[in-house]
């Protein structure tokens, strides 16, 4: 019996956008949003923060930090460059790509090898060289996709949850946000947050969960510690007189927030500072100068002409974990087998 296939019509009209950008790293810039932010160090030793934990990156180590998730890098040597890409979520929800649940996983200081490392790192150098190469935006759009494809197939672990990822924003919370980002060194509480912006606290709170994907008080803390950090640059200023300038009320309170947040005090934070050889200037997204960019682009240059690739993952999560489980069992066989022939 024969069957027909139907006919299949087809169309999409899904944007791509991305935000790629090379820069120098400097001192903590503490931030989180909606996007999915891929980071490559070209060059230096970097201190990454995400949601509390702390990563020693060096020369060509490539993070994944999920939306929503709060993080901060923090220059351990001098002239540190970096490349990152924001991917937009809803560049994936679009298309039918579930993010309610699970995250990603990518982190080459945890799994130092994988075999899509390098194939990662030479996408990254060919979109950023983009335009000096002349690719059209098929070639590019195709990069894209190609990058992204890995990363969900390859990273993307269903089991896991690192932040609940924050919603489509609806706008309610827009006139709450302005005011908080103003008073976030004063006396605020969520019930004078409600009712300056006429919403009882419960469903204040309820709104803050469902579009910012945290709390009314997480995001207060972290907005005084957006500003903290750049107090604790200024090393006339005390600990204490850091924590009251920023809404702590407490030197305490503040101590722990920012172990929490940053995985160290204030006053270890402060102590990299100083003993740390970083520029006098803080250059985090600054243009490069000529001599840093001719740099950059001779290193992805070098990227993308290269053959090599990264050896095979065990990750519990990847594609290849039933072929990599299926290479050890058959070296337990083998080695089995030589000790029956040994005998």
């Amino acid at each position: 019996m024969n069957t027909m296939l139907a006919n299949h019509n087809y169309s999409s009209t899904t944007n791509v956008n991305f935000d790629l950008l090379t820069y120098m790293i400097g001192s903590y810039h503490y931030n989180w949003h909606e996007q999915l932010e891929l980071l490559w160090l070209l060059k230096g030793h970097v201190e990454a923060n995400v949601d509390g934990e702390r990563f020693l990156l060096n020369p060509d180590d490539l993070i994944l930090i999920n939306t929503n998730c709060g993080h901060a890098t923090f220059a351990r040597s001098s002239d540190c460059i970096a490349m990152r890409l924001h991917i937009t979520s809803t560049f994936l929800t679009d298309q039918g790509v579930s993010l309610n649940h699970g995250a990603f996983q990518l982190n080459s200081v945890t799994v130092p090898q994988h075999q899509d490392y390098a194939l990662i790192r030479k996408i990254l150098a060919r979109l950023q060289l983009a335009d000096t190469t002349h690719r059209s935006i098929f070639e590019i759009n195709a990069l894209y996709y190609r990058l992204i494809s890995l990363l969900l197939q390859d990273f993307f672990n269903p089991e896991v949850t690192i932040n609940a990822p924050l919603k489509r924003r609806q706008g309610s919370l827009n006139r709450v946000i302005q005011y908080l980002n103003h008073t976030y060194d004063q006396a605020v509480t969520l019930d004078r947050v409600a009712a300056i912006s006429h919403y009882s606290s419960a469903y204040l709170s309820r709104v803050f969960k469902s579009e910012l994907g945290i709390n009314f008080y997480e995001y207060l803390t972290r907005c005084r510690l957006q500003h903290a950090v750049y107090d604790l640059e200024d090393r006339t200023m005390k600990i204490a007189d850091v924590a009251f300038k920023n809404g702590f009320k407490e030197v305490k309170s503040f101590n722990l927030m920012f172990k929490k947040h940053f995985g160290q005090t204030p006053s270890n934070y402060r102590e990299h500072l100083q003993l740390e050889s970083r520029p006098q200037k803080d250059q985090f997204k600054q243009p490069l100068n000529v001599k840093q960019t001719d740099w950059v682009f001779a290193q992805l240059q070098q990227v993308i002409n290269s053959t090599t690739t990264d050896s095979l993952s065990a990750c519990n999560h990847c594609v290849y974990k039933r072929q990599f489980s299926d290479y050890q069992a058959l070296k337990v066989k083998v080695g089995q087998l030589k000790k029956v022939l040994n005998q």
